[in-house]
């Protein structure tokens, strides 16, 4: 599965966490699925805000990948704690995450309980892509690259 980090914002709080649930799921219109856990601080923003942005992770991103995954939005500001660069969405208010390998940017269209996660269905309205690296991949629990 691929790695990715979830972005969304609600008011001026941008928060971002790791995820490996998440899938295409549509070709027309380009949609994708990620699976979040309600207890977790991103899963209300994604809600409230109606948008999320999904970054695909390359190697060399590791670091980023575990801390994200590991430390909750609630307490810590993890963009700033990394120093990660930002710049604007095109579409959505949240923004992309500079020299990632991809960005995609995502208009929530349904949202639905599958046991103890609710799949967020987003639309793909703008997104970008670097060919230079390898998607970060979660194999049998450990990271790795394609």
């Amino acid at each position: 599965m691929p790695v990715a980090l979830i972005g969304a914002r609600d008011g001026d709080k941008h928060n971002i966490t790791t995820v490996a649930w998440i899938n295409q799921c549509s070709w027309t219109p380009l949609q994708v699925m990620v699976s979040i856990a309600p207890q977790r601080y991103i899963h209300d923003m994604i809600a409230k805000s109606r948008e999320f942005m999904v970054t695909i992770m390359g190697e060399g991103e590791e670091e980023t990948v575990f801390f994200c995954g590991t430390k909750s939005g609630r307490g810590v500001d993890k963009v700033k704690e990394l120093d990660i660069s930002t710049r604007p969405g095109e579409v959505i208010a949240v923004p992309r995450i500079k020299d990632a390998l991809a960005n995609l940017e995502c208009k929530l269209v349904q949202s639905l309980v599958s046991g103890d996660h609710t799949i967020f269905i987003g639309e793909v309205v703008a997104a970008d892509y670097c060919k230079d690296r390898r998607p970060l991949v979660l194999r049998q629990g450990e990271l790795t690259t394609l």
